[in-house]
């Protein structure tokens, strides 16, 4: 097995806990770079030319932030573009562009009438079925879009419930937000339909955000993802699906990515899904896949080595974590997230 992953370790080490916090602290585990000192002078300067940037990309480029600017100013300020500096570790180069990318991405997947909404459940939000006037009245355009609107809305939250990318709402020792890939969740889901992959797609993107919003420390330092693709079936395998989300994960959310640990996959892995995905993804994140196989005994070890513990982690893979998508889902409606 030799594509560049680096393979856990089955090593032992004399005092684990110590060396865990160590790793964290220096945030050498993953290779991340250190965040700076966030003084307000070193913000204002930061904000500044990261606007400055943004003027000096082409228009063409910059179409989406353009018209988010001018329909969503309330979504556009300050915070929103912090977490691209912080995403992109205040290379303000780097975070224009990944701005215009989400952007240009965003309103691609929402469309026009959804996209310069907050990305929440409920309320006002862009996957809320009521988030439109409920005037009976409508000319043959608005209901056109509303019936559009009210399909985006049904396939993204097919998307949601199949659980095929879920929020653990825990965090490793380094305080990254964890989140649980399950392929086999994908038996659900029909690859030939562009509305359902489209509705995936959203999907991911709501569980990144509601987990990257206002929370600052997740900004910082990103999020882990643990794949477990043991139960999949080849015929799950969707090379667009994973363009499309890889594509959002490493130019568009402004998300950072520690690592992303694969947790006993079958064998069509190596022969059909890394090939692909060592030819889509960067290779600063192909540099962070870990694979691990085994026990579970083993598994755990080796994954408590790397910060997550059995606390954090799902019971699928043997954590003590019991995910449940319907109530969260419905925790977040209520809530308006």
């Amino acid at each position: 097995f030799n594509h560049n992953i680096t393979m856990a370790s089955s090593e032992s080490t004399s005092s684990v806990d110590e060396a865990i916090t160590a790793k964290m602290a220096a945030l050498g585990i993953y290779g991340q770079t250190p965040q700076p000192e966030e003084t307000p002078e070193f913000l204002s300067k930061s904000h500044a030319a990261l606007l400055t940037e943004l003027d000096k990309l082409p228009s063409e480029k910059k179409a989406g932030w353009t018209k988010a600017v001018e329909k969503c100013p309330n979504l556009v300020g300050e915070d929103h573009r912090l977490m691209f500096l912080r995403c992109e570790v205040f290379n303000e180069e780097l975070a224009a562009l990944r701005i215009c990318k989400y952007w240009n991405r965003r309103i691609e997947l929402f469309g026009e009438n959804r996209a310069y909404k907050p990305i929440h459940l409920g309320g006002d939000g862009a996957l809320s079925s009521n988030s439109d006037s409920t005037s009976s009245e409508h000319d043959d355009t608005t209901k056109k879009q509303n019936d559009e609107d009210e399909a985006m809305v049904k396939y993204t939250m097919k998307g949601i419930k199949l659980g095929f990318f879920r929020p653990t709402l825990t965090h490793d020792t380094g305080g990254r937000a964890i989140v649980f890939v399950d392929p086999s969740r994908l038996a659900g889901y029909n690859k030939n339909s562009v509305d359902e992959r489209m509705g995936v797609a959203r999907a991911l993107w709501y569980i990144m955000h509601n987990a990257i919003e206002g929370n600052d420390v997740v900004q910082k330092l990103g999020m882990v993802a643990i794949a477990h693709p043991q139960h999949a079936k080849i015929s799950v395998v969707d090379r667009k699906l994973m363009k499309l989300n890889i594509e959002s994960i490493s130019g568009c959310i402004p998300i950072r990515i520690g690592g992303f640990h694969i947790v006993q996959p079958p064998w069509f892995f190596t022969k059909i899904v890394f090939p692909f995905m060592k030819v889509i993804m960067p290779d600063r994140m192909r540099k962070r896949v870990r694979v691990y196989s085994g026990g579970e005994a083993k598994i755990l070890k080796e994954l408590k080595e790397v910060g997550l513990g059995r606390e954090v982690l799902p019971s699928e893979i043997g954590g003590d974590v019991i995910l449940d998508i319907e109530s969260w889902i419905l925790e977040m409606t209520s809530r308006r997230l």
